[in-house]
């Protein structure tokens, strides 16, 4: 149990710190625009980082499985996504 929660807090750790330097990075390509000018290149920068290749392996394969359960709905979803969770 005490393996898991430091793990799980490693992981945490980690991610915040992934997320503190895409927030610098994007604050820093935004520098110098005010208003909406910089919500939009803020925005776009932060979409254009939310991609599959900087997500953790996990959270990437998740986000592939529900992708491919498309509309499934219930019990058969719930199923085909653990299924595909768990292949290599």
């Amino acid at each position: 149990m005490k393996t898991m929660l430091a793990l799980a807090i490693l992981l945490l750790g980690t991610a915040a710190a992934h997320a503190k330097d895409q927030r610098e990075d994007c604050n820093l390509k935004a520098s110098g625009s005010t208003g909406e000018d910089r919500n939009r290149i803020i925005a776009t920068c932060v979409r254009r980082n939310a991609t599959l290749s900087v997500m953790p392996p996990r959270l990437a394969r998740m986000t592939e499985c529900n992708q491919l359960a498309g509309n499934m709905t219930g019990q058969p979803r719930v199923k085909f996504v653990n299924d595909c969770m768990d292949e290599p």
